[in-house]
C-alpha cells in the first residue's frame, strides 16, 4: 500500500504484518494493532484521461482505411472515431485510516488490501 498523505508524510508504504498489525513506513514510522485503529474509510477515485498516442495511431490507421473508400469524409469520420476511442478512465482505491492517538494516514490500495484493512478494524 502506498502512502499518499497524513501524519506519516506523503511518500512511503504500509503493509499488514503476519501478526495482524498495520506497519507504516513513511517519513515517520508506526506499528498499530487492530485495537489502536479508530476508523477505516474507503472510496474510489476515478479519473478520465485522453491517450494521445492511441489517438495518433488510431487516426492514422482509420484514415488510411476509411480514406480509401470515402475520401475526405472517411478521413473526418476516422478522426472523430479516434477521438472518441482515445478516452480511458483510471480508478484508484483510497483508504483513510485514523488511529486512537489522533494520527491518520491516507493509502492507495488494491481491492484485496482494502478488504484486509476493513477486516483488521474491530467493530
Amino acid at each position: 500500500m502506498k502512502i499518499l498523505g497524513g501524519n506519516f508524510g506523503v511518500s512511503g508504504s504500509a503493509f499488514i504484518s503476519r501478526d495482524q498489525k498495520l506497519v507504516i513506513e513513511g517519513a515517520s514510522k508506526g506499528i498499530y494493532a487492530p485495537e489502536e485503529i479508530r476508523s477505516v474509510s474507503a472510496n474510489v477515485s476515478k479519473e478520465k484521461k485522453f491517450g494521445v498516442f492511441g489517438f495518433l495511431v488510431g487516426a492514422i490507421m482509420l484514415s488510411i482505411v476509411l480514406g480509401m473508400f470515402l475520401n475526405i469524409i472517411g478521413v473526418l469520420i476516422a478522426i472523430v472515431i479516434a477521438i472518441a476511442g482515445s478516452f480511458y478512465s483510471e480508478s484508484k482505491n483510497m483508504v483513510e485510516v485514523k488511529f486512537k492517538d489522533d494520527k491518520s494516514v491516507t493509502l492507495e490500495c488494491t481491492p484485496k488490501a482494502v478488504k484486509k484493512l476493513i477486516q483488521l478494524t474491530p467493530n
